[in-house]
């Protein structure tokens, strides 16, 4: 099968941590043919940090075929037309060289916006079925925003959609498209991953992992760990992640008296990450409008007391007090009591976190893989029938 991926740059720019191209890269372990179209600015950096380069580059990738395609984008003022407009007119100039050889059997286009409707577009110059997947925010913020009626042409351009989490299906749905959407949660790239024991790591020890944006809810974390202080004074909290709201918390933490327990480690690779969860007690990441945070899949599989987000997609898979916590959003008193209550209760601790490592570990993207080429496959066929 040859699958072409349609997405913008920023979901595959740093390719050791890109969930996209880790998919894209199951999909050829298959033996599936894979070309990702991935659009990127001009004057944005690229992969390798240059801001300027030919507008169509082409590399192959552990198996993934990746064109870089340079458009012109003017960001949120071109959301109504123009950035696609932009992108369709360079795909049909470099047209040859973006497909030559490659007749996709499938279009595969990631978040609902630009990439989808460019996806719709070449699903009618090729004629083959597009399938898209919505993520998080690309949905759930036009939902609660009042603006779910844009979702619906978005939708409706396509032969079906992927939902990464229950919730975020149920959001989607209300824009009343009659495009059938599947839930399919996430994977993530497993690896000979360190688990001690939860008596073994740092004692009431907690890492958060995110990019430093408002709906992570590190503040809330904070807010919880200040509390965690005061009953456990050796308590430390590490954040991982950088971001508009670094300040702002930075400034929180020495307000609320616990700066000098709270390390600000800044964006990092993924092997420091990892390293970090491997001696952390409890990962917290009360986040909301997260569609289906692979964090949390690398949290559990690691061994870390992973606590999330009530109604949120990781309900999809944590089972409070089985292999997790789930608290509402924005009430760090919840996250003070699950803590508590697992300090507290260091035997049934152990048989949670590892029910959280063996459900995580289920969900590899190889798995992720084959569900998605069983859809592209039935689809196909409809295809045919036509």
């Amino acid at each position: 099968m040859n699958i072409l991926i349609v997405c913008h740059a920023g979901m595959y720019q740093d390719l050791s941590s890109s969930f996209i191209h880790a998919q894209a890269e199951a999909y050829a372990a298959l033996g599936h043919r894979v070309r990702a179209i991935v659009t990127n600015p001009f004057g944005k950096t690229d992969r390798s940090g240059q801001r300027f380069f030919p507008a169509v580059t082409v590399q192959n990738v552990s198996g993934v075929e990746i064109v870089d395609m340079r458009t012109i984008s003017l960001s949120n003022f071109g959301e109504k037309g123009l950035n696609l407009f932009f992108a369709k007119l360079t795909a049909w100039l470099h047209f040859p060289k973006i497909l030559s050889d490659f007749r996709p059997n499938v279009i595969h286009a990631h978040t609902l916006g630009t990439d989808s409707a460019l996806g719709a577009w070449l699903k009618k110059k090729l004629q083959c079925p597009l399938i898209v997947t919505t993520h998080g925010s690309d949905t759930s913020v036009r939902v609660e925003q009042g603006r779910a009626a844009e979702l619906k042409p978005l939708c409706d351009g396509a032969d079906h959609i992927v939902a990464v989490s229950s919730a975020l299906a149920g959001k989607l749905k209300t824009c009343g498209t009659k495009t059938p959407i599947t839930v399919i949660l996430n994977g993530f790239r497993v690896q000979a991953l360190s688990t001690p024991s939860f008596e073994d790591r740092v004692p009431y020890s907690i890492v958060q992992v995110a990019h430093l944006i408002k709906q992570k809810h590190f503040d809330t974390t904070l807010h919880a760990f200040a509390q965690l202080k005061m009953k456990y004074p050796t308590a430390c909290f590490t954040i991982i992640g950088q971001g508009g709201e670094r300040g702002l918390l930075e400034s929180l933490a020495e307000d609320l008296g616990v700066r000098g327990s709270v390390r600000f480690m800044g964006q990092m690779p993924n092997e420091v990450v990892m390293s970090e969860m491997a001696k952390a007690q409890f990962f917290c990441m009360p986040s909301v409008r997260e569609g289906f945070g692979i964090v949390y899949l690398e949290a559990m599989a690691s061994g870390c007391i992973t606590i999330g987000t009530e109604g949120e997609g990781i309900a999809d898979l944590i089972e409070n007090g089985k292999n997790g916590f789930l608290v509402p959003p924005e009430d760090p008193k919840a996250i003070v009591r699950a803590i508590s209550w697992c300090i507290e209760h260091p035997n049934d601790v152990a048989a949670i976190a590892e029910q959280g490592i063996q459900d995580a570990r289920e969900l590899t993207w190889k798995k992720n893989a084959e569900t998605y080429i069983k859809l592209f496959t039935k689809q196909i066929e409809r295809e045919m029938i036509k």
